[in-house]
């Protein structure tokens, strides 16, 4: 029997009707008789040519095949959920750092520097796997306070294990960044450095300066952006302006003051969304920012002249908590499989000089029940081929920590859904593979 896909919408806007299908990225405005068949589940009332391209785009299906692509998905995201040919490998040199952040969580801690001993169990750590290709990043505190580790660690990786370094990224505060890190990053082909703003010079002076003079940052980070800019035209620079609803004009003047700047340099400037939680550390506070925030947010970029693309785009399932051969690994060879749990002793799973997980339940949490497919209601979701299932950290103190954090996607309230849709549609009216469905 035929029925609709899970994932086709149809919904009807001011005078027009439209249809979307998520697993398929379609969008299409339809005539209101064709609205009217589908909305009645009137199939074999739609002309034959017409059914068959419903059927060939994925709109409509057989009742047996409704949950093929989800099936597909979830075996597919298994299979590299535990394939070895490749490691996510994330180092952390060093967890403290050159600046005193007020809200940052390593001013609770006591810094550590990697050790050479610790590089060397790292390289063994390596070598002790199958991995062929790394995608390595560079993470802390901040990385470039320990440089030389950095350096270090990278040439002991190409000259004493057969690992391709397939991937090479950075997150680093920006302040350190002289000629000589610039070179390194230029020969060890540098693929993205993720630099962040707190929003215009003078709110991100205050919150971040030295740690040894209370100075403020915002000139020299800036400064060594367009070094950076110059220096390394192969590399992605992500600047990240952390915003919440007290803030999120700082993100517009940045924006309008750097797009033009940086408009031939592989550069993006993009907003990030302060995740701040309540007091008792269950949900997001007030001054986070929801789902709706989100998108009337990004069409003010829109009327700022921003490239916003507001189609909802597939996502990938998963990230490292859910990938066996991804670790992040500590300045004493601690590990943790997500960058929120860098620091915090109770979520190291394990070490890089033990052959045992030390804290199998928490992997077997992470891997196993914080995935896409763990949550029964992503199964019939519209949403699903577009959504990576949310964080699956949030996921993770939802389940076991009593938390009560929204991770579906901006797009699961519907009237942004239809608002992005037609948005892309009105954009890309000359790209509609769909006209022929008119009836």
């Amino acid at each position: 029997m035929m029925q609709l896909s899970i994932y086709t919408y149809i919904f009807q806007y001011a005078d027009s009707f439209y249809l979307y299908n998520s697993e398929h990225g379609i969008i299409a405005n339809i005539s209101e008789r064709l609205y009217s068949l589908l909305y009645n589940r009137d199939f074999n009332s739609i002309p034959h040519n017409s059914q068959k391209v419903l059927i060939e785009k994925g709109i409509l299906v057989e009742s047996d095949k409704k949950y093929m692509y989800y099936n597909e998905m979830k075996m597919r995201f298994l299979s590299a959920s535990y394939e070895k040919e490749h490691m996510g490998l994330v180092i952390v040199p060093f967890t403290g750092c050159n600046f005193d952040c007020p809200y940052c969580f390593e001013s609770k801690k006591h810094p550590k520097l990697i050790s050479e001993n610790i590089e060397n169990e790292l390289i063994d750590f390596v070598n002790a796997h199958s991995a062929s290709n790394i995608a390595l990043t560079w993470y802390g505190g901040e990385p470039l306070v320990a440089f030389k580790n950095i350096k270090s660690i990278y040439n002991k990786l190409i000259n004493q294990t057969k690992v391709n370094i397939e991937k090479h990224e950075i997150v680093t505060n920006g302040y350190l960044l002289n000629q000589e890190m610039i070179d390194f990053f230029r020969e060890t082909h540098l693929n993205e450095m993720q630099i962040t703003l707190d929003g215009i010079e003078e709110h991100h002076n205050q919150t971040r300066y030295l740690k040894k003079n209370k100075q403020g940052t915002f000139h020299m980070i800036v400064d060594n952006i367009r070094k950076a800019a110059e220096n390394l035209p192969d590399c992605h620079i992500a600047i990240r302006v952390n915003i919440n609803r007290n803030n999120e004009k700082d993100f517009f003047e940045i924006y309008n003051k750097f797009s033009n700047e940086f408009k031939e340099k592989t550069i993006t400037i993009y907003p990030g969304f302060i995740r701040e939680e309540t007091p008792d550390h269950h949900s997001l506070c007030y001054h986070s920012i929801d789902s709706q925030y989100i998108c009337n947010f990004y069409e003010k970029i829109k009327d700022l002249g921003g490239n916003v693309n507001f189609f909802p785009q597939k996502a990938s399932k998963g990230c490292m908590i859910n990938k066996l051969n991804s670790y992040i690994i500590g300045p004493e060879g601690e590990i943790y499989k997500c960058w929120n749990d860098v620091s915090n002793t109770e979520k190291i799973v394990g070490y890089i000089n033990k052959k045992q997980i030390t804290n199998k339940p928490l992997l077997y949490r992470y891997m196993n029940e914080t995935t896409p497919f763990s949550n029964s209601q992503c199964k019939d979701c519209l949403l699903f081929p577009v959504c990576s299932g949310g964080c699956a950290w949030y996921q993770y103190k939802n389940i076991f920590e009593n938390g009560r954090f929204n991770i579906c996607s901006q797009f699961k309230e519907r009237s942004n859904l239809e608002k992005a849709l037609i948005k892309s549609l009105e954009k890309q009216e000359k790209s509609n593979t769909l006209k022929q469905l008119y009836v």
